[in-house]
């Protein structure tokens, strides 16, 4: 038996892959099926296309292959794709540690109870669950409102922080950040960005679309020419909107903020600025706050890995984490790549009988 820790798109792409072996195994999740697509707004969109994210075959014309699907679509694919899973899907059921036995088999601990043993664990947590702040971070008396735009159910909820002229402040200068600057800009709100370094822009127009496409089927090559390859996995900021709103000067660029004091924004230049609100386009780090896991770390602050398994500590195998087997390990197309060879090493290391049914 096997536990995954998570229903995201990682623990079911995992399911899925592990049903093909007839291998049994208990979903765990702490929310419901999709958790992380449900608390994003329903008309964000997927940033590749949907050829590049279906986690089954059978899905793959339910969209047209080259579109970018909102959210909401892709929840829908995850909720079909979970209710056919063979395996256990436990939801509202958070765990919490893990601890080993004596014989190498795992327990997990969920609200007061012990579950197992199982003879593998999978985190499969993701980085949603944990909003990163900026580094290094900034004071503030609480005299504005900050929040992480990991906060936004839908981009409606914007207008809260509407105060006139003033702006809100977002911080960051990638995909995200730019969604919400465009969302801000949609609904009149002013907006200005406040960023460490320089923005980086994706080419816009049909001739970048076109690029953009051509570029995942090469990316599918290149994997199997060089498997393994692991580099910069952080997509910048999309261009068109925003690049004409920044460069008109409608989205000004300010320096990183030093603190938030009396309803004003302190920047480390030393200038200062009244604003409406902080939006914190910063990220998120891995979630992995599990009593009883305490893998080595390299140089980046990840856990060890040697293919998926977490090498101080047998029987542990983390999926959907950057650079896992290669740059694509923390997004769709590469997690439903790393959940088939993840399967395949389960059955490889606890031999066919004993992880099957």
């Amino acid at each position: 038996m096997i536990a995954i820790i998570g229903a995201g798109p990682a623990g079911i792409a995992l399911g899925t892959a592990l049903d093909r072996k007839n291998t049994t195994y208990t979903i765990f999740e702490q929310d419901r099926v999709g958790s992380t697509w449900r608390s994003v707004p329903r008309d964000l969109k997927v940033l590749s296309p949907w050829w590049t994210n279906v986690l089954t075959a059978r899905d793959l014309l339910r969209q047209s292959p080259l579109s970018k699907v909102p959210s909401e679509t892709y929840l829908r694919h995850l909720e079909r794709t979970a209710a056919r899973l063979k395996g256990k899907v436990v939801e509202w059921t958070k765990v919490t540690g893990l601890h080993r036995l004596p014989d190498g088999q795992w327990e997990l601990y969920t609200n007061g109870l012990v579950h197992g043993p199982f003879r593998a664990v999978v985190v499969a947590t993701g980085y949603f669950s944990n909003p990163s702040r900026p580094s290094p971070d900034f004071e503030s008396d609480g005299s504005l409102v900050v929040m992480h735009a990991a906060e936004i159910r839908t981009y409606d909820s914007l207008a809260s922080l509407r105060k006139g002229d003033l702006p809100v402040i977002v911080v960051g200068r990638r995909v995200t950040a730019g969604q919400t600057i465009l969302a801000l800009n949609d609904r009149n709100i002013p907006a200005a960005l406040s960023i460490r370094s320089s923005i980086q822009f994706r080419r816009h127009g049909v001739l970048a679309w076109l690029r953009e496409m051509a570029y995942y089927v090469w990316e599918e090559i290149e994997a199997a020419l060089n498997p393994g390859l692991r580099r910069n996995s952080y997509p910048v900021m999309e261009g068109g909107r925003n690049r004409k709103l920044v460069e008109a000067g409608t989205v000004a660029l300010l320096p990183p903020i030093s603190r938030i004091h009396v309803g004003t924004v302190e920047f480390a230049d030393g200038t200062s600025k009244k604003a409406a609100a902080v939006v914190l386009a910063t990220g998120y780090a891995l979630s992995l706050a599990l009593d009883g896991f305490d893998p080595h770390l390299d140089a980046g602050g990840a856990p060890e890995t040697d293919r998926f398994e977490v090498t101080s500590m047998p029987g542990v195998f983390l999926l959907g984490v950057d650079n896992l087997h290669d740059h694509r390990s923390r997004y769709l197309r590469g997690i439903r790549l790393d959940a088939k060879r993840l399967a395949r090493r389960l059955i490889q290391l606890s031999g066919d009988a004993s992880m099957q049914p």
